[in-house]
């Protein structure tokens, strides 16, 4: 116990703000632009190359009039995806992108809200939540074998699955875990886990980071102890290798990474206000007891995650929750750094909407190449009535151990 508390407090928010103040923040990852328009010479075949997809935002949704039916035009849209999914490797990349072909995929990663309807409690949602996520487990499986999609999945939760309390999106996830091919730890409560691809290390965390142990007050959203994992976990499997570390969350970082508030103290780890039990987020009219905050992610827990893992060679953090492409550099504090660690902000891959994508991500020497296919129209993935593409930019980052 004493040393698990040695541990949380070496990289309490605290010391976060002092080593900011002394050192700043700034930490470069190699020298390579997020944005440039991808090189031939780095798209070479390589017989060690391989690769990965990463989906986000499916919101599987169950109808409110009939919460054991699934809306029809959900389920055949996240068809229609795994279809995609499925079809994809083999097919030709273009010569603007790189050219080749697409590989066939380890696995794919799901970056949460996996349902629609995880966030809400009580009766005919709960009902709801079960039959999104029976669903979802019904077609995309867990190794590649059980389902419609051909490849193993990796799935983490979001809001929308669930924000604080254990339910069936939560409880499936614990439950999948142990059979996931590959997946090396588990957290204590079974939720979050990690695995390795070749040199990289992956991590499961969920939808927030945290929470830090301290007073700080805390995000509306339940961490499930993501944050004391992820300590254990690269002091365990990465420590002072400088091998590759890829973290994989639902909530964004933008509105977040912003400087925490020391002023508050004293926070308490209690429900927002009556009536959480049946709403998943705190109502604007409600009073709050001192230390819980109704922004999604604490800025205090976020300044804290990036302490732990700043000494560690970070090749990238994938989140969904924006339903939109974002890429950017985290130096500890601002989203738009010229130096630090790579943030790859995914859209959404099967909910509503007109605009839809997902990342191919292919591992070839000491590089990791993102490129993004996308679906532009309200029929998404149908390729005789959407525009089904390559977005025309790839994003190439180095690999090599941090110094």
């Amino acid at each position: 116990m004493a040393a698990k508390q040695d541990s949380m407090d070496r990289f309490s928010r605290r010391a976060f703000l002092r080593r900011c103040a002394l050192a700043g923040t700034g930490w470069a990852v190699g020298g390579a632009s997020l944005s440039r328009l991808f090189s031939a010479e780095a798209a070479g075949a390589s017989e060690e190359a391989w690769s990965f997809f990463i989906i986000a935002d499916t919101h599987y949704l169950a109808r409110r009039d009939s919460p054991e039916t699934i809306e029809t035009e959900s389920l055949e849209l996240n068809d229609r995806l795994i279809e995609t999914l499925n079809e994809l490797p083999g097919r030709n990349l273009p010569e603007s992108i790189g050219g080749g072909r697409v590989e066939t995929p380890r696995g794919v990663i799901h970056l949460g809200d996996v349902v629609d309807t995880g966030d809400k409690f009580g009766g005919v949602n709960e009902r709801m939540t079960d039959t999104e996520w029976q669903h979802y487990v019904e077609r995309y499986g867990l190794t590649g074998k059980e389902g419609k999609l051909r490849y193993p999945v990796y799935e983490i939760h979001g809001n929308h699955d669930s924000p604080r309390q254990h339910n069936a999106p939560i409880q499936g996830i614990i439950e999948r875990n142990p059979n996931r091919p590959g997946v090396t730890n588990l957290s204590d409560n079974g939720l979050h886990y990690s695995w390795d691809w070749g040199d990289i290390h992956f991590v499961a965390l969920g939808n927030v980071v945290g929470p830090n142990d301290d007073d700080r007050p805390i995000g509306r959203y339940e961490s499930f102890q993501s944050l004391p994992f992820l300590i254990s976990d690269l002091e365990k499997h990465v420590g002072n290798s400088g091998r590759p570390v890829v973290l994989l969350q639902h909530s964004d970082l933008h509105r977040y990474a912003v400087p925490c508030d020391t002023s508050q103290e004293a926070g308490s780890h209690e429900m927002c206000c009556e009536g959480m039990e049946r709403i998943a987020w705190c109502s604007s009219g409600c009073d709050r007891p001192t230390g819980i905050l109704r922004t999604e992610w604490s800025a205090c827990d976020v300044a804290a995650y990036f302490n732990v893992i700043r000494s560690y060679n970070i090749a990238a953090i994938f989140h969904g929750h924006l339903h939109s492409r974002r890429t950017d550099r985290w130096d500890g504090l601002r989203m738009d750094a010229e130096a630090g660690i790579p943030v790859f902000g995914s859209n959404n891959s099967g909910a509503g909407g007109a605009n839809r994508a997902f990342f191919y991500c292919r591992v070839s020497g000491e590089r990791l190449e993102i490129r993004e296919y996308h679906s532009i129209g309200e029929r998404g993935w149908d390729e005789e009535q959407a525009q089904v593409a390559w977005t025309p930019q790839v994003w190439s980052l180095p690999l090599g151990a941090k110094a």
